[in-house]
């Protein structure tokens, strides 16, 4: 039960009302007319409870993949409890912890490459987004970035600047100012060579398209990197959604013969039980940009003791053999689980891809998906999204934990909304 304004709040519709009434009405609604007017009670791995106890879903979305692990993954809860009964709390931003040089030093040990071994920790990629662009900046002295168009680096300061789809980016709600130039195609050198110009201070881009979670050709990053290097651009990688193991690998860099001068990673590192992000970086970006003045960077809250703690904990499980070999395992059956059911309903499904546990299948059209979308959610699968750009897919974005038969029962959800969906075509025809 839940009680605003002295007025109880019993049911998720109650709850979804109010906030039609009073918060944000546009993103209710919108939830409301997927069939997801759901609130969440208990959560436990895989698997979430709305309120009522009445409803259970399996969580395909991960918030973008802020329960990467998991809700409530026992050895980060635990971290956290631990944390503090030891008496630590947010601390003071001026005095120094062992805590941050402790995650400093892991995320070091396990950076994709050995010279980005210097970071910053904050509370969100957004914010590691808008550190990296602004080191960037001074760095080159040039005060333009490059993006891919539909990428997505978040929804404040100068990350919202670099994200610039029609449908997520906000650069027109608000008429922001410009500062960035976009990659129109996903993976195409020879537009990316046209576009890395002298005004350019970075290029930052996904290691997948977030879209389509389709990979790049290794040869594209290889050429990325080359060409950066070249003109003095500099060339971040924003890991938040494909790092610490969703692509298989604990980076999913590791995979592509790339040199970053900066890594973004987030999300996950929260372990969906509190903040954490970080920029990791080469040493001589972090010399120029922190030491050379006495607020090059403040925040009351990052980096914080038990931000740190957390952190470090999801760092340990993110990195251990048993999950990555899960990842890489479960990712092969569900997307090749995924292809069998596009034999089957071929005139609904038309194909798979995959990065890891990032898997979409593609569908008809977008209204198609959308209709999956509410089929499968009513049987108790939450998926991602439908892709906002073609090919349209249906994204399932699960926790890295989840199991085979776990997978089966996603599987299953949609190979009877797919026959449902059939039977519905054939008979308004």
């Amino acid at each position: 039960m839940t009680s605003v304004n002295d007025k109880e709040l019993h049911t998720s519709a109650e709850i979804f009302d109010a906030f039609i009434e009073r918060s944000w009405r546009s993103n209710a609604e919108r939830q409301k007319a997927k069939g997801a007017e759901f609130v969440i009670g208990k959560r436990e791995g895989v698997y979430m409870w709305d309120i009522e106890g009445k409803r259970r879903l399996i969580d395909c979305g991960t918030g973008g993949g802020v329960h990467a692990l998991g809700h409530r993954h026992p050895e980060i809860l635990a971290a956290l409890r631990q944390a503090l009964d030891d008496g630590r709390d947010t601390g003071l931003w001026s005095v120094p912890n062992a805590k941050y040089l402790e995650l400093q030093d892991k995320l070091a040990a396990l950076a994709p490459k050995a010279h980005l071994n210097r970071s910053v920790i904050t509370l969100c990629s957004t914010l590691s987004v808008d550190l990296a662009t602004m080191f960037a900046f001074r760095v080159t002295k040039r005060q333009k970035m490059l993006a891919y168009r539909y990428g997505y680096h978040g929804h404040t300061g100068f990350a919202a600047i670099v994200t610039g789809s029609p449908e997520e980016g906000i650069i027109d709600h608000y008429n922001l100012p410009s500062h960035a130039n976009f990659l129109e195609r996903f993976g195409d050198i020879e537009e990316l060579d046209r576009l890395l110009t002298s005004e350019i201070a970075a290029f930052i881009i996904e290691p997948m398209d977030y879209e389509t979670f389709e990979a790049a050709s290794k040869d594209f990053f290889t050429q990325a990197s080359r060409l950066c290097k070249e003109r003095g651009v500099l060339f971040v990688v924003d890991e938040t959604r494909t790092g610490l193991g969703r692509s298989g690998t604990l980076w999913a860099s590791e995979q592509y013969d790339i040199d970053p001068d900066m890594m973004i990673t987030g999300k996950g590192l929260s372990g969906g039980l509190y903040p954490a992000s970080a920029v990791l970086m080469r040493a001589e970006i972090y010399e120029q940009c922190m030491n050379q003045h006495r607020f090059a960077y403040i925040s009351s809250l990052g980096g914080n003791e038990i931000s740190c703690v957390v952190a470090a904990k999801v760092l340990d499980v993110a990195s251990s053999p048993a999950l990555l070999e899960n990842v890489r395992k479960v990712g092969a059956y569900l997307h090749n689980a995924f292809q069998a059911l596009c034999s089957k309903h071929s005139d609904v499904l038309k194909g798979v891809t995959s990065f890891g546990l990032a898997v979409s299948v593609q569908v008809a059209n977008r209204d198609v998906g959308r209709e999956l979308y509410r089929k499968i959610l009513a049987d108790g699968v939450l998926c991602h999204s439908v892709a906002e750009i073609d090919p349209p897919g249906l994204k399932f974005f699960p926790p890295l934990v989840l199991t085979e038969a776990e997978a089966d029962q996603i599987v299953d959800a949609l190979d009877r909304a797919g026959s449902s969906l059939r039977k519905s075509v054939k008979s308004a025809a």
